[in-house]
């Protein structure tokens, strides 16, 4: 796996995994998808894992006809996603590598959650859409990512979703601690509140079915997106500089949202220092009113977004 580590060391470590369960793969990106100054935009990059694990080597693995026979599918529980580096330009050759290992999640209780965990780089020749830049073409890491699914069942009736076992052929899966959604809002221990207490966006979100998939629900990358627009809007409350961008979100998804569904985001702001660059963080928790009244830990969505310069 050929990133950088500057990307590395603010995700999960990557696992060793065989050749079988290894892949690469091209990413078309879109105009928007490449900032003004030539920086990749964080949500586009998680495609990485599509590119290199889902079109390559999920496609070719023997045992994935297995799985889907099965009605067994991998659903994104939790995405990390890491970007920085550049200049690059939008029809740049970019090139993601990447692999998936199959594990046992164990909570304190003892029970178990299967999960595919994938993860991802980028690499990409340096360049502009526009003009020319020092070091043109030259190979550098944009991005990396880490992506847990859990295996289930989505499409059978409530009762029959749970896999209680992997089909043989894919080994022992590695066990692990269970890591549950709400801990995505854990304060780093480097980190510092800013906010001293969590506050409502100033607005509801109300979905539609422009924000779902095929997967029948709310799309996983339109919650890092709308806690980007709050953790902007929360900066601009607090008086504070917006020319800034995302280098790193992590979302962790406990439940799922439909078209018609409407949440509230509650949002708190925080700082840490990376790279010796300081960072300001905002973090979200998504629910509806009433599960806000609840149990916190019952919040459908947690996450966080870092912005720097």
């Amino acid at each position: 796996m050929s990133d950088s580590a500057q990307f590395r060391e603010r995700l999960p470590s990557f696992p060793d995994v065989p050749a079988e369960q290894r892949g690469r793969g091209p990413v078309a990106f879109r105009y928007e998808d490449v900032t003004q100054d030539g920086r990749l935009v964080a949500r586009a990059a998680s495609h990485a894992i599509g590119a290199a694990v889902w079109r390559d080597v999920l496609e070719r693995h023997p045992l994935t006809p297995t799985l889907i026979g099965q009605g067994i599918l991998p659903i994104l529980a939790r995405l990390v996603v890491v970007v920085g580096g550049g200049p690059i330009a939008v029809r740049a050759k970019v090139m993601a590598e990447g692999g998936f290992e199959i594990v046992e999640a164990v909570d304190d209780a003892g029970k178990s959650r299967f999960r595919a965990d994938m993860f991802a780089s980028l690499r990409a020749p340096r360049g502009r859409t526009f003009g020319t830049v020092p070091g043109e073409g030259d190979e550098i890491a944009i991005g990396a990512m880490w992506g847990e699914h859990v295996m289930t069942r989505p499409f059978a009736p409530p009762a029959e979703r749970t896999v209680d076992r992997i089909p043989e052929g894919f080994g022992a899966p590695r066990r692990v601690d269970y890591v549950a959604p709400a801990r995505a809002i854990d304060l780093p221990a480097d980190a510092q509140w800013i906010d001293d207490a969590w506050t409502d966006d100033t607005t509801p979100l109300v979905f539609g079915l422009g924000h779902t998939d095929s997967n029948q629900h709310v799309n996983s990358l339109v919650y890092p997106q709308l806690l980007e627009d709050a953790a902007l809007r929360r900066l601009h409350a607090k008086g504070l500089p917006t020319d800034r961008f995302v280098s790193r979100f992590e979302m962790a998804y406990r439940k799922p949202s439909f078209a018609g569904d409407v949440l509230r985001l509650r949002v708190r702001a925080y700082t840490r220092t990376v790279g010796g660059a300081p960072h300001v963080g905002v973090m979200g928790v998504f629910a509806t009113e009433a599960e806000h009244a609840g149990e916190p830990s019952k919040a459908r969505v947690f996450g966080s977004v870092e912005l720097a310069r």
